[in-house]
């Protein structure tokens, strides 16, 4: 997280803060707090100043206010308060204007990225994933990319992940969710989710582990598959990709997702079909054993491979 970044999140917990925090809240801001020295600086620096400008404000006042006249008169006090952060953060007067209420994260290619969400949630971003969370956790945007979720189960609060028009709802569990666009993919190694499409009246399908939800415009197939094969499609946690005799067209757009270096497979090597476990970024590795194991063609031009026969 940027510093701009942790200033806004310190800024928007003070606003909630001066309205009054619920317990959830509370445990919520003592967990930001923890999770950095630079959170608790921001947060401490940022009060500090607050509570100055709120001084200043005061002062301006002919006659001593009291709480209720306070909050009555609160435009006029929020203004004064507004304009003295901006003398004493430098212009960052924005910082009182609006809250931020989710946290981003995003991943460039080749990168993935591990994080906890304020309820305890762990996440895992893969490449190329851009992702949107609430300050309290328990509802995520996945806005492109594929992200692995082991969710703190709270039946009171439910966690739900969107994917655009998909609403995918935790029941206990840990699952990924892939989204190319329009395309939604569920992947439930444990436990149980529910996938609805909101703008659709069709029943929601819940899926338990060792099954996939794949969705594409009003459809959805739930497939079931062997535990091997689930490990299989989440083998990229762990930097790897693994492929059962997949098609080599679809194994060069799996390490595309990877690779800036970009592998484009022509004419019939497209339907040769490989297995084997590979590192999602050694695409030298790869396209050199295609050489050598089929013998292939590979003509490396700089930020294109292409593969024939």
């Amino acid at each position: 997280m940027s510093a701009e970044e942790t200033e806004a999140a310190a800024a928007g917990w003070l606003a909630r803060e001066d309205r009054g925090l619920t317990a959830e809240e509370r445990d919520a801001l003592d967990f930001w707090l923890s999770q950095s020295s630079l959170n608790k600086v921001a947060y401490l620096r940022l009060k500090a100043a607050w509570q100055r400008a709120d001084r200043l404000a005061a002062l301006k006042s002919p006659m001593p206010m009291s709480r209720v006249r306070w909050w009555s008169s609160r435009p006029r006090t929020w203004a004064a308060i507004a304009a003295s952060l901006a003398l004493l953060l430098g212009g960052g007067v924005y910082f009182a204007r609006r809250a931020p209420s989710e946290q981003n994260y995003v991943t460039a290619i080749g990168r993935m990225q591990a994080v906890r969400l304020a309820d305890g949630t762990q996440v895992e971003l893969n490449t190329n994933t851009s992702l949107r969370a609430d300050v309290t956790g328990r509802t995520v945007r996945l806005d492109k990319g594929e992200a692995y979720f082991d969710v703190v189960h709270d039946a009171q609060r439910p966690f739900t992940v969107y994917a655009g028009n998909r609403r995918i709802t935790d029941i206990g569990t840990k699952f990924s969710v892939f989204r190319n666009g329009d395309d939604v993919r569920v992947t439930v190694r444990e436990g149980r989710v529910r996938v609805e499409i909101l703008d659709d009246a069709g029943a929601p399908v819940v899926a338990q582990a060792g099954h996939v939800v794949v969705t594409k415009g009003g459809e959805t197939l739930v497939l079931a598959k062997p535990d091997r094969d689930i490990a299989d499609d989440l083998s990229w946690r762990g930097g790897m990709l693994v492929f059962d005799q997949q098609t080599l067209a679809e194994a060069a757009e799996q390490f595309n997702r990877y690779n800036a270096r970009q592998i484009f497979v022509e004419g019939p090597a497209r339907k040769i079909r490989i297995g084997g476990s590979f590192k999602a970024g050694n695409v030298d590795v790869f396209v050199l054993l295609l050489h050598r194991g089929f013998g292939l063609s590979v003509n490396d031009q700089g930020s294109r491979i292409v593969v024939s026969r």
